[in-house]
């Protein structure tokens, strides 16, 4: 705990929760002021003993100003020295531009997963100032903080938050969280899933068939999301969290196996095999809310918002028809993909129904686990990757010629040049540079970055599905069927049909626009000296999009021609955006630099619901930022 002289008297920073509660305990009966480290109130008595300091030196200066110059030239010296050492030594600063593209501030606390102890005082670890949002853990009385190992791995050991919010403040975990080997383990059945959908979805190139599409592969995502966040907001690993997505695994095998005939007759196994997995985490946040009772509302609400879209699931396997079947699914879809936002709603908007409701909300739900941006951004890429891989096995086929430089072989490049393009520009165009990320700019575009991945994926993976029977057709020159092996070609057409000329294109387009989307949702760092806007570089992305969508009307197309119209379009993007990202002063040849640094833009947090009575009364002030979500 700190102090600040002021003119007024002594005001205590503290950084906590509980070293708030500690102060108020100590100084019981007495007259005190205290703000939460990194508040407004915070920057406002620093600015006040800034103010003090700097009238201090004014009078030294003017009465004894040659001392004063030669001490200000030997602190200048200092800092100079200062400065460079700090550039070739290991300085937790140097983490900080990393972290600061995640959108990171002051407002972030680190724990140590449960090592604290009652009164939020470390074992002899404490975190540096300008290292709290990295989580980095400097020595104290030169000694390193103990690292506690085990070899032997627990049945149950009592999950530990990894991260969560509590009266507006973010609290980390201090150790770095790394992927799990089970979610990688994860992402490998998926590859089937993918692949049985976009399979299933060419046999019937129409709208029923899309919707049919729809209905089996978004299950799959949602269970995919859920084990992401069991993972990463609950620090447990033991055998029980090994055995629990084992189980979710075996639903998904269920789920996967009865994906052919799901709309024949397998739907009620394919919708029990989901709801198992659903209800199993139910169960689990069951659990949650018993043995970490601070977050017990939040598991609560996560229950019933499991449990609402199951009825409607279930209901869905005993209605007769399936224009009534698909009514239900897509309430019960609509309810498991935009429940959470009710919750948005709950903390971040009830004040358009009352002020006394919106501060109820803030008080059920003081404590709420929060999201990691950089696991959620790595295994969002990670699926993101496995989609571009189904794109790229679709592509493959075999040949039986003694020379296989034919259509089919062009149609492969081609198509390999189309993944690869996108996966530049999601990976290496829209996915760096980020001075604030879209989880941490703004609740509107969380939710955008979020679920605009949904239909960028799906486009994706339709149009990959499509892909694979127009690389094997044979209308267009140099494509003989009998130059193919038994298999493809018994996949090989004459004639490419309607449907699959929609699924590719649409597809491609779909996954365009929603990718141009998740780009907007960042905040880039801006270059005075780009080249071309990042608006008018998305714009041309849109209308790009626009004439995939036209193509299919081009029936006269054969499938070379489409693959190659569409192929030169993505590299065109591509090609547009990496002219337009660039500096107008630098060559695309040699090296060189830039002359023009990046310009920085600045983001304030915005508090809401502090009261300086409150204040005055050694009360908790609730500081709520609305970029915490």
């Amino acid at each position: 705990m700190k102090t600040l002289q002021l003119d007024d008297g002594v005001v205590h920073i503290v950084r906590s929760p509980e070293e708030a509660e500690e102060l108020k305990r100590t100084k019981s009966g007495e007259h005190f002021t205290w703000h939460f480290h990194g508040s407004p109130e915070h920057v406002e008595s620093l600015r006040k003993v800034h103010e003090t300091h700097t009238n201090r030196a004014q009078t030294l200066r003017e009465k004894n100003p040659d001392i004063y110059a030669e001490m200000e030239q030997i602190q200048q010296d200092m800092a100079d020295v200062a400065r460079e050492l700090d550039k070739i030594t290991n300085s937790p600063v140097d983490l900080e531009a990393n972290f600061s593209r995640f959108g990171y501030d002051v407002r972030i606390r680190t724990h140590d997963g449960g090592a604290s102890s009652e009164d939020g005082k470390d074992d002899g670890e404490e975190t540096a100032d300008g290292a709290i949002a990295q989580g980095i853990t400097i020595k104290k009385n030169g000694k390193a903080p103990k690292e506690r190992r085990s070899t032997t791995m627990k049945i149950w050991k009592t999950p530990v938050l990894r991260q969560y919010f509590h009266n507006g403040v973010l609290y980390r975990s201090r150790a770095a969280e790394e992927v799990a080997s089970c979610e990688l383990f994860v992402d490998l059945l998926y590859v089937g899933i993918i692949a049985f959908n976009g399979d299933k979805a060419t046999e019937d190139p129409t709208g029923s068939g899309f919707l049919r599409f729809c209905v089996t592969f978004i299950p799959s995502w949602k269970i995919w999301s859920d084990v992401a966040v069991l993972v990463s907001q609950f620090e447990s690993d033991d055998i029980f969290q090994r055995f629990s997505i084992l189980f979710i695994l075996a639903c998904l095998v269920g789920y996967t196996c009865n994906i052919m005939e799901a709309f024949h007759s397998t739907y009620a196994q394919l919708i029990s095999f989901y709801l198992a997995a659903r209800l199993y985490l139910a169960a689990v946040h069951a659990l949650m809310a018993i043995v970490i009772p601070k977050i017990r509302n939040i598991m609560l609400w996560n229950i019933v918002t499991i449990l609402i879209p199951a009825a409607f699931w279930i209901g869905s396997i005993f209605v007769e028809g399936e224009g009534r079947k698909q009514g239900l699914i897509w309430v019960g879809i609509v309810c498991d993909l935009f429940s959470s936002m009710i919750f948005v709603f709950l903390i971040r908007w009830s004040t358009i129904i009352s002020e006394e409701f919106h501060q109820k909300m803030l008080s059920v739900f003081s404590y709420f686990p929060a999201m990691n941006i950089e696991h959620k951004t790595e295994r969002t890429g990670a699926f993101v990757s496995l989609v571009f891989g189904y794109s790229v096995v679709s592509l493959l086929y075999q040949n039986s010629a003694s020379f296989g430089m034919n259509g089919f072989f062009g149609k492969a490049v081609l198509s390999l040049i189309q993944a690869y393009c996108f996966n530049w520009i999601y990976f290496d165009v829209d996915g760096s540079f980020h001075h604030v990320h879209a989880i941490r700019r703004h609740a509107i575009s969380a939710s955008l970055w979020i679920n605009a991945h949904l239909p960028f994926i799906m486009g994706f993976t339709i149009s990959g599905a499509a892909l694979s029977r127009l690389v094997v057709a044979h209308d267009s020159p140099n494509t003989d069927p009998h130059k193919l092996t038994e298999t493809y070609e018994e996949r090989s057409e004459e004639e490419l049909m309607y449907g699959w000329r929609w699924f590719y294109c649409g597809g491609l387009a779909i996954a365009f626009i929603f990718m141009a989307l998740i780009s907007a949702t960042h905040i880039h760092t801006p270059l005075p000296t780009q080249r071309i806007e990042k608006r008018y570089r998305l714009a041309f992305r849109i209308a790009i999009a626009i004439a995939w969508l036209c193509l299919p009307i081009a029936t006269e197309l054969n499938s070379l021609e489409l693959i190659g119209t569409t192929t030169s379009m993505t590299v065109l993007a591509l090609a547009f955006d990496i002219y337009g990202m660039s500096c107008k002063e630098e060559s695309f040849w040699g090296g060189g630099e830039c002359k023009y640094e990046c310009a920085t833009l600045s983001r304030t947090s915005t508090m809401v619901g502090s009261e300086k009575g409150d204040e005055k009364q050694g009360d908790i002030i609730n500081h709520l930022p609305k970029t915490q979500f």
